[in-house]
């Protein structure tokens, strides 16, 4: 259910840069074809050429930790796979701002609109949000 840092498209697209480097790409060919900039690839195979493809995977995914553990992102899950209602909501369905209010009742953190989508797709979810405001 929760997913893997190994299989978030940043990951992917690291990786993938790194294998592209290790079969002769430029520096520049990577940056285009993966559209990222080519001071990233430039950091990408500093990195490949230092420790290898492993430790280009050892590399964090960015940001700051989060606040919600293990435990807090499996009941977000369980909550979002069953009826907003059973939350306290007029309805049963799940909006962004609906799974915001929730987390910020239970944990006492709030955040932003793109934060929230991240966490529910993350957590293969997002789906059962809709795009209604409320």
């Amino acid at each position: 259910m929760l997913s893997r840092p190994d299989t978030l498209p940043s990951v992917v697209r690291r990786m993938t840069a790194g294998r592209m480097l290790l079969e002769g790409e430029s520096v520049e060919a990577v940056a285009e074809q993966l559209h990222l900039s080519v001071q990233t690839v430039r950091r990408y195979k500093a990195i490949v050429s230092e420790g290898g493809l492993d430790a280009l995977a050892k590399m964090g995914v960015g940001g700051r930790a989060s606040v919600l553990d293990r435990e807090a992102l499996e009941w977000i899950a369980a909550a979002l796979q069953a009826p907003a209602r059973q939350h306290g909501f007029e309805s049963d369905a799940w909006t962004n701002a609906r799974l915001r209010e929730l987390i910020e009742k239970r944990y006492g953190v709030r955040y932003s609109r793109v934060y929230i989508w991240q966490i529910a797709t993350n957590l293969g979810l997002g789906h059962l949000l809709s795009k209604s405001r409320r």
